[in-house]
């Protein structure tokens, strides 16, 4: 026994020496509270916003009161009962997010949270309603059960509203007694249990039972016999609370505790309404055990009758029964949905039309379907007419009607559409031909076309400046910003361009959005038929014909201005890397845009031209119900006036205009817009001529100037840089692929820690070049073969021209450019003296890093000649071969360099070990 005491000792001591490590826990607890009280009092927090301070009710001059407690106590626990939605965060307990969002916002998050709990999710759907689904292909919701989706976030209506003179006064309400005259009285009085309140020299009066409007003649006439000269006012105060019972088929059955105010209808919206076997037309309010109300929901939502909304007393029950019979009405009505027939009354179909608010308006008026459930084995479809007889038709449970639309068909009408300028439905006459849907010419001019011809009328900005490099300006839109000032530019947001080229500035005109990588700054409308500007994503093209390294190191010069292809770069700074789109960009930048401005002007199609050789007419025959199309000339119907091609229309033709744009059609039956820059005697936009070649053109357009430097003019088409585009994706995505099969390769050969480094390195150099690789854009460019010496127009080729075609021809530039690994890549004066090592020379010669036996001269005209092809015949040919203006020599980087070594020490490591194992088996086996 001793012993068994002593131990419980021992862990009572023990039990205290732990609990006296945590004894001062709660007074600091406290203590940090009325700090974090003080310091929200000090800033100005008030009583609405969440947090330590605000809970203990803190005001903006730091003090403490009951009422700031309650509220600040009651608003942190609905915050935290509340889910706030996504996005919204409690930082410190005082702001939502970091722009210091406000007790208000907390409040809202919190309500819209508290609103979405409240929301019931949908009730499974009944086994009527999936028979209707599987009837009419929908599922038609049941009528009135939307209505109760939304439950309300407290069980009581509002309380500061007038009492109504007959609710009946109860224990728990508060009276609010006012007399003056002979006695002054203004108090509170409480009904007690027993339903009585005590006036001081007045009595105990039972005001229990007594209807609101009696309660002041009532309190005048009990007080009339203790006092005289006096008059008396009553209102209500607090009121008391209610318990009642909801049963039967509730979505929330249970007992609740609900405002003296509430009524019917408010406990139904408490409980969710009735479920998708619950009754609304016989919701019952039961009262000492007798039905005192029998109320019908569907007064309420028909009618907007509350008759019968009764107001609630304690212990009342609402019991909601069973569904009673029930019908669908589905198809070309306005309310389809399944509605509840009352059982004591024969329904017909016209009741039915009736609760679906009648047939819409695009209901047949004709037969309905009905579909009923024949002694409860099978089903039967029947159709009746929608007369007297069919209205007066008795409907049964289980019943579904079903009123058809009209069908979506024109009668007597044709329908036209395409490249017209008022498509839609006309009306058909007997002997109507195609002309009659022509009263002019015009018709056939779209809407569009004179919306973009209006446009072009309007003013665009007369001046745009040329930033650097990443930056716009920053009042491009207004007229009196100074755009010259380069102070005006501001960084870009973001560009897709490479870091060589500016292109970021584009100014939204009348004429269209002329930015400065679209083709010569021509609305960058891709799609439109006679569109023969280039791709805006082709970009500047100022590399064609170098390799993407020693294209992407001459991306970093300083003030490279703003480079259009066949236009000059302005303001490019000395330093900056040469134009080497086959040097023909540098040759026409020698000579073409010589000023500060962009081109604002352009000549382009608005729309694109009709197809004057087909049109169709869509044609479904009426006794095979099969579609043939009719086609016939447009042009021979409208402008020849041809009676062949002027075909008979039938009800529900549809006639199709097309375009140029809708169907390719030949070349000679193009619209053709050519482009002639540079070195003519009238530069500027043509029309091509049926059958007219480069040639014909160049001589229609005056010939050439005598400064026209022909070897290194410029070519480009609109058809070969998409071909030339796809040919270089369907190029990456195969390097891309082998890279990958090599990656996996290696990973798997790899027998040591350093050459999955390697390999991992190798991969991901990969990985860069490919993705340098994809934004490389094609020019389009055609090299035209020319000698160096040519200077006539009849030494052009005579190639037939498209539409979007742009020949460039510069003036007869004077340097040649050296490029790559040498020490001072930069241009020189042309001398025809000169051979390719005498510009090597005057370039400083390869670098270390220089691969000098790949080295490559680019010509002015786009061709491209390698040392490895010349060296094959003579030893020094490249070195000694005739270079022309405008043309550039590349010395490219070794990128190899120093494998050699690693070979060498790989073979060295591979012999010493072969040479071990052989000691070895000799000591082993001498």
């Amino acid at each position: 026994m001793l012993e068994a005491r002593y131990r419980v000792k021992k862990r009572e001591a023990n039990l205290r020496m732990r609990c006296g490590k945590f004894r001062n826990i709660p007074v600091l607890f406290v203590l940090a509270v009325a700090m974090f009280s003080l310091v929200g009092g000090v800033f100005g927090q008030d009583t609405g916003q969440t947090g330590l301070g605000s809970a203990l009710g803190g005001d903006q001059s730091g003090n403490t009161d009951v009422s700031g407690q309650m509220q600040g106590m009651q608003g942190g626990r609905g915050l935290q009962q509340a889910t706030l939605p996504r996005g919204v965060t409690l930082q410190n307990g005082q702001d939502i997010n970091a722009a210091g969002t406000n007790a208000a916002a907390i409040g809202n998050a919190a309500d819209l949270a508290q609103r979405n709990l409240n929301q019931l999710p949908p009730p499974p759907p009944s086994e009527f309603q999936r028979m209707v689904a599987t009837s009419t292909g929908k599922m038609l919701p049941i009528y009135g059960a939307g209505l109760f989706r939304n439950a309300p976030s407290t069980f009581a209506p509002a309380d500061r509203v007038p009492v109504t003179p007959d609710y009946v006064l109860g224990p728990g309400d508060e009276l609010l007694i006012q007399v003056w005259g002979q006695v002054s009285l203004n108090s509170r009085f409480t009904v007690d249990r027993s339903g009585n309140i005590y006036v001081p020299q007045v009595g105990t009066l039972r005001v229990a039972g007594l209807p609101f409007a009696q309660l002041q003649d009532y309190l005048k006439s009990q007080m009339g016999k203790v006092f005289r000269n006096f008059d008396l006012n009553v209102n209500m105060g607090q009121l008391r609370s209610i318990q009642i019972f909801v049963v039967g088929q509730a979505r929330r059955p249970g007992s609740y505790t609900v405002s003296s105010l509430s009524t019917l209808v408010n406990a139904l919206f408490v409980t969710g309404g009735p479920t998708p076997q619950g009754s609304l037309r016989h919701i019952q309010l039961k009262r000492s055990d007798k039905v005192f109300v029998d109320f019908d929901l569907y007064d309420l939502l028909l009618h907007g009758d509350k008759s019968k909304d009764v107001q609630l007393l304690p212990g009342d029950v609402i019991y909601i029964p069973p569904v009673g019979p029930q019908i669908a009405v589905a198809g070309a009505v306005n309310a389809p949905a399944i509605y509840e027939l009352k059982p004591e009354k024969e329904s017909t179909v016209g009741d039915a039309l009736e609760l679906a608010a009648g047939l819409s308006t695009v209901a047949a008026n004709g037969t309905m379907r009905l579909e009923r459930v024949d002694e409860q084995r099978m089903r039967g479809v029947s159709d009746f007419t929608l007369d007297a007889a069919g209205r007066a038709m008795k409907l049964r449970d289980g019943d579904i009607l079903e009123m058809t639309a009209i069908l979506d068909r024109y009668k007597n009408g044709v329908t036209l559409r395409g490249n017209v300028a008022n498509p839609g439905h006309y009306v058909w006459r007997p002997g109507m031909r195609v002309a009659d849907l022509f009263p002019d010419r015009d018709a056939l001019i779209t809407r569009d076309y004179w919306l973009r011809r209006g446009r072009l009328g309007q003013p665009v900005l007369s001046f745009i400046p040329l930033c650097p490099t990443g930056r716009v300006v920053a009042n491009a839109g207004s007229d009196t910003s100074d755009s010259g000032d380069p102070q005006n530019c501001i960084p870009a947001v973001s560009s897709n361009e490479p870091s060589g080229q500016v292109s970021v500035l584009a100014t939204t005109g009348m004429n269209g959005t002329y930015a400065a990588n679209g083709l010569n700054g021509a609305p960058a409308t891709p799609g439109a038929a006679g569109n023969y500007e280039t791709n805006p994503t082709s970009g500047a093209n100022t590399t064609t014909g170098i390799d993407t390294a020693t294209a992407m190191n001459w991306t970093n010069g300083t003030n490279a201005g703003m480079q259009i292809p066949g236009r000059a770069t302005q303001g490019q700074d000395t330093t900056s890397p040469p134009s080497t789109g086959g040097s023909a960009g540098s040759a026409a930048a020698a000579t073409i845009g010589q000023s500060n401005f962009q081109p604002r002007n352009n000549v382009r199609l608005s729309e694109p031209d009709i197809d004057w050789s087909y049109a169709v007419i869509e044609r479904q025959s009426k006794d095979t119900l099969t579609t043939s199309l009719l086609p016939f000339n447009l042009g021979r119907v409208v402008l020849d006036h041809d009676n062949a091609q002027n075909l008979e229309l039938q009800p529900g033709d549809v006639v199709t205009i097309f375009s140029k744009a809708d169907i390719q059609v030949p070349q000679s039956q193009q619209t053709r817009f050519v482009r002639l820059e540079g070195e003519f005697l009238s530069s500027g936009v043509y029309s091509v001529l049926p059958g007219e070649t480069l040639q014909k053109l160049v001589e229609r357009a005056g010939g050439l100037s005598p400064d026209a430097y022909l070897y290194g003019s410029e070519f480009t088409r609109e058809t070969t840089r998409r071909l030339q585009q796809q040919r270089l994706n369907d190029y990456v995505s195969k390097i891309s692929m082998q890279a990958s099969v090599n990656a996996s390769t290696a990973a798997n050969r790899s027998i040591s820690a350093a050459d999955t480094a390697a390999s991992q390195a190798t991969q991901l150099q990969n990985q860069a070049l490919i993705a340098s690789l994809r934004q490389a854009r094609s020019s389009g460019r055609i090299v035209l073969d020319l000698h160096p010496d040519s200077n006539t127009v009849a030494e052009l080729p005579a190639i037939p021209l498209e539409d979007g075609d742009v020949f460039i021809v510069p003036h007869l530039p004077s340097t040649v450019s050296v490029a790559g690994a040498v020490y001072n890549p930069n241009s020189f004066l042309y001398d025809r003296h000169r051979r390719v090592k005498d510009y090597l020379r005057l370039a400083g010669g390869a670098d270390r890093d220089a691969d000098a036996s790949r080295a490559y001269v680019i010509r002015a005209d786009g061709s491209v000649i390698s040392k490895q092809q010349i060296s094959s015949l003579r030893r020094d040919g490249f070195d000694s071969l005739r270079v022309y203006p405008g043309d550039t020599v590349v010395v490219p980087i070794n990128l190899n360099k120093g494998t050699n070594l690693r070979n060498i020490v790989d073979i060295a490591q591979i012999v010493g070990q072969f040479g071990l194992a052989i000691a070895a088996f000799t000591l082993v086996f001498p």
